[in-house]
């Protein structure tokens, strides 16, 4: 492969990048501030146990995908599921 076609195929993936980066960090932080519509104490009773639960899971996915960047971890699965 030429180092122009190489240059072509690494700036179409770094556009792809961003095109894709951009929706799905949007997305990401308007779900964070839908999850804040749960602090309204108006409208919902939590203990202090069950929000640092929601925010050590949602901290824990973060560094992995943040380690995801840096070490290409591969992909792992979590869920949020309340447990009795």
């Amino acid at each position: 492969m030429s180092n122009t076609s190489q240059k072509k195929t690494n700036d179409g993936k770094g556009d792809r990048f961003k095109r894709l980066a951009e929706p799905r960090v949007t997305n990401v932080l308007k779900t964070l501030r839908i999850l804040g519509n749960l602090s309204n104490t108006s409208n919902y009773q939590y203990s202090n146990e069950e929000v640092i639960k929601i925010f050590e899971v949602i901290r824990e996915q973060l560094d992995l995908v943040e380690k995801k960047f840096d070490a290409g971890v591969q992909k792992e699965k979590k869920e949020f599921k309340w447990r009795n």
